[in-house]
């Protein structure tokens, strides 16, 4: 009897802990603007000197969308954004660049948890998970929806009362949005490698 009243008392506590810690951390809407650079995407076989080595999209702005909810430490984020870049050849002595020629459309489905935090409000998170890529414009054949995963570290800090700033830094890699025989007619053979895209990105965040 003894035992089952302890059981009893620690259910209790623990329900009421994780009520609190749900009614303190709300639901977030984010707005982010973010540099974006790109690696991979293609590579000439075999790599040669005085040539074009590869093929990638140009260095662009993305534009953020999204929403989170926090539950205690561990929380929850989807994150949309948009961008449009020129492709670009790089590693022979005369650079090749049409801009604009392709569309970035993502989503990011993210798992994060808290790591850090300074007084009572600002905050870093580490957040990773699945993302779709869809890419379509002129240096791509038809439209391509590509799968891959997503890392980034975000420092969260408190403007006004619903208010915040996030700046973050993020990594990801998936699939070539480039066919092998999208590349026919060059005099060099381009092979479709992963794409890596690097951000940093800063955005308001607003808490309800």
């Amino acid at each position: 009897m003894l035992l089952a009243r302890r059981l009893t008392l620690i259910a209790l506590l623990a329900c009421g802990t994780i009520s609190r810690a749900l009614a303190q951390d709300p639901w977030s809407v984010f707005v982010a603007g973010g540099a974006a650079g790109f690696g991979g995407a293609s590579q000439a076989v075999p790599a040669l000197e005085n040539e074009v080595n590869q093929f990638k999209p140009t260095p662009t702005t993305r534009l953020h969308l999204g929403a989170a909810r926090r539950f205690g430490r561990a929380g929850v984020a989807i994150d949309g954004s948009y961008a449009k870049a020129g492709i670009s050849g790089y590693g022979g002595p005369v650079r090749v660049t049409v801009n604009p020629a392709i569309t970035l459309y993502e989503v990011r489905l993210l798992a994060g948890y808290e790591v850090a935090s300074f007084g009572q409000a600002t905050t870093i998170r580490a957040a990773a998970g699945p993302m779709v890529q869809v890419w379509n414009g002129d240096a791509v054949v038809d439209t391509q929806t590509r799968f891959g995963a997503a890392a980034a570290l975000a420092v969260a800090v408190p403007m006004a009362k619903h208010l915040g700033l996030i700046v973050s830094g993020s990594l990801s890699v998936a699939g070539s949005p480039f066919l092998a025989d999208g590349f026919e007619g060059l005099p060099v053979v381009y092979e479709p490698t992963a794409i890596w895209t690097r951000e940093l990105a800063v955005g308001v965040r607003y808490d309800w």
